[in-house]
């Protein structure tokens, strides 16, 4: 199992600027400021889309950590804090071997709400297009520090503005926007506050109260053998740590496969089950969130979503409520319907939980935002069939926008040439924003999907569209 390849084949590099020392922060080394458990340079670094990251700045004490676990190579400007311009130069100095044709993304080692997604559809945009392309915020600002080059074009660029006598000391960065011509530099709006950067006490407030927890979607292939599937999930919990994670959502059905019998495996190992993601959730200091099925009181089961944190904070259940008796299936022949509403909180943020055939309900997601949801935890075991892909797709955003919640669903991966009737799970695990963009999504294969979230995307959305204050009674009849 392995985490969702965030390299962007149009892009070289990312050079990121990390000068360290802020005036305004009583000279504190910003890029080593703690936000949501990991320090602001090490999430700039998981945000960035490529395989080469140029730090231009202090390695410091945690230097060596942080090349060896994220590729970085760091490297100081000539003479050191000369400026912006002459870091720039610096690491755009460390890819002369790369072609003029080729894209680099420019960073800020202060901008600890960057993403993944955006800055490929950054880097895709620039590479298309030929033109540099640049976060623009809400206030219209164009941020110099979350930007795609061509390769080619920021080379001419710093040619061009060279000191007589050779070098960039004291540049500012809009000596090099300045040299773009009519048409050459182009803006991408951002959602959230994933183009803030940390220069005020203010903006650091800001960008602690946005960082939500950092979440591990797990798509695994669920074995029909308990062991195997325990050895599954320990190490699908373990990689969700070793990446940073503070809460690993795993399938439904994780305890065992739909298609097996249900009342026996919930009889024999539900509890046990429970104690694992307990034990995991101790071992690796996280909240761990994972579809079982408990004993049913008429002879039926539970299809339960267990959630263990460390500790036992929290430890709760929720019992799907809606259950697939739909396109030929019967599930309530064998699962028995729960009744309640779950939600929990962590770091900060509340999430509500749901179950596959759930999302088909969008009374619940509304229900769980108006009890104070920002992400909905959505573990499935989808069924293939005509249309089923397309139909996962747009009830997700379609949940998203309907709650304006984060949707985070985790689906199985289906056994390879998996022909049953029973779900088994599609694939396409997938983050949906607020307003029902798909953030990120796997395929097929079982893997590992990151997601940070940033509670002020949930926040601005609710602005926008209002719709859980715009709902009226209607009538019956």
């Amino acid at each position: 199992m392995s985490t969702a390849s965030h390299e962007t084949a149009a892009t070289v590099a990312a050079v990121i600027l990390a000068g360290g020392a802020a005036s305004r922060l009583g000279g504190t080394d910003k890029t080593r400021l703690p936000i949501a458990g990991a320090s602001v340079l090490e999430r700039v670094l998981r945000a960035a889309p490529v395989g080469r990251r140029i730090v231009v700045g202090p390695s410091g004490a945690d230097g060596g950590d942080l090349a060896a676990r994220h590729g970085a190579r760091f490297v100081l400007e000539d003479p050191p804090r000369s400026g912006p311009l002459a870091a720039l130069a610096r690491g755009v100095a460390e890819i002369s071997e790369a072609p003029d044709e080729a894209t680099v993304l420019v960073l800020g080692g202060d901008m600890p709400l960057l993403r993944p997604e955006t800055l490929r559809a950054l880097a895709a945009r620039s590479a298309e297009t030929g033109r540099v392309v640049a976060l623009e915020s809400k206030d219209g600002h164009v941020q110099f520090l979350g930007a795609a080059w061509p390769l080619g074009r920021i080379r001419a660029a710093l040619s061009e503005i060279e000191h007589d006598g050779g070098g960039w000391a004291d540049l500012s960065l809009r000596r090099l926007y300045g040299t773009l011509g009519e048409g050459e530099l182009v803006s991408l709006p951002v959602t959230g506050s994933e183009a803030a950067d940390i220069d005020t006490p203010d903006a650091l407030d800001q960008v602690r109260r946005a960082a939500g927890p950092r979440i591990a979607l797990a798509q695994i292939e669920v074995p029909t053998d308990h062991e195997s599937m325990v050895a599954v999930v320990r190490g699908a919990v373990a990689e969700a740590a070793q990446e940073g994670a503070h809460l690993v959502l795993l399938p439904e059905a994780t305890l065992t496969p739909f298609g097996t019998d249900l009342r026996a495996a919930a009889e024999t190992h539900h509890e046990d089950f429970a104690r694992l993601l307990q034990e995991l959730a101790d071992e690796h200091s996280l909240v761990v969130v994972a579809g079982s099925f408990s004993p049913a009181d008429d002879g039926r089961v539970h299809n339960t979503v267990l959630v263990r944190g460390p500790g036992g904070t929290p430890s709760l259940e929720y019992r799907k409520i809606h259950l697939f008796d739909a396109f030929d299936a019967d599930e309530s022949a064998t699962v028995a319907p729960g009744q309640e509403l779950v939600t929990f909180d962590l770091a900060g943020t509340r999430f509500g939980l749901a179950t596959c055939y759930d999302m088909r309900f969008p009374e619940q997601f509304t229900a769980l935002a108006r009890r104070g949801a920002h992400a909905i935890l959505l573990p499935t075991a989808w069924a293939e069939g005509p249309g089923k892909r397309e139909q996962l797709q747009l009830l997700l955003r379609a949940r998203a926008l309907d709650s304006t919640s984060v949707i985070l669903a985790a689906d199985q991966s289906p056994p390879a040439g998996y022909a049953g009737r029973a779900p088994r799970g599609i694939g396409r695990s997938a983050a949906v924003g607020p307003l029902g963009r798909i953030r990120q999504e796997l395929g097929l294969e079982p893997g590992l999907l990151m997601v940070d979230l940033d509670l002020a995307e949930v926040e601005t959305a609710r602005a926008t569209l209002p719709v859980l204050r715009h709902t009226v009674p209607l009538p019956e009849r």
